[in-house]
């Protein structure tokens, strides 16, 4: 997936080389391995090919303000990066606390709509239906019944039916 981007004037783009088994980007000719991103707020610390980065954030529209090692950086995000990055998280389903999948209720290439039911998952004792937020097809379900899983994990994928007619 490309990104691009304007810092300090200048031109790039950032390609997501690998998600697993950590993050890979490439930007310019130039490959990062992230291993360590945490963020707290607008402050975050990064770990790029084994060097720890400190530094704040702030999003204006579309221009994100970047401090590290004393300087500010302003990247302007591309109007359909943003887009782009909006609709994927639109179409993964992703888990809101810790917990254990109780049972699966679809497959993938299944079509769903708004409201079908697409897990049951348990967290806490409390047990809770995950349901489809919009019409789309099911790209791959990530998990099976009996799976433990942390908060964040990608639960399921879809593609949006818009994105299907491309």
């Amino acid at each position: 997936m490309n990104h691009s981007f304007k810092v300090d004037g200048q031109h790039g783009e950032a390609q997501i080389v690998a998600l697993r088994p950590s993050l890979c980007v490439r930007l310019g000719e130039q490959l990062y391995r992230v291993t360590g991103l945490h963020a707290d707020g607008a402050q975050f610390e990064i770990c790029l090919d084994g060097i720890s980065y400190r530094g704040w954030r702030c999003t204006v529209g579309d221009v994100v303000h970047v401090r590290v090692n004393a300087r500010t950086y302003l990247v302007h995000l591309d109007g359909r990066t943003l887009a782009a990055a909006g609709a994927a998280a639109e179409n993964e389903v992703r888990a809101s606390m810790p917990g254990v999948v109780v049972a699966v209720h679809c497959e993938p290439g299944q079509q769903v709509q708004a409201g079908d039911q697409l897990l049951t998952l348990e967290s806490m004792k409390l047990q809770v239906t995950v349901v489809a937020s919009h019409a789309a097809r099911v790209q791959q379900v990530h998990v099976a019944a009996d799976t433990v899983f942390e908060r964040g994990a990608l639960l399921v994928s879809l593609v949006h039916e818009e994105m299907q007619q491309r």
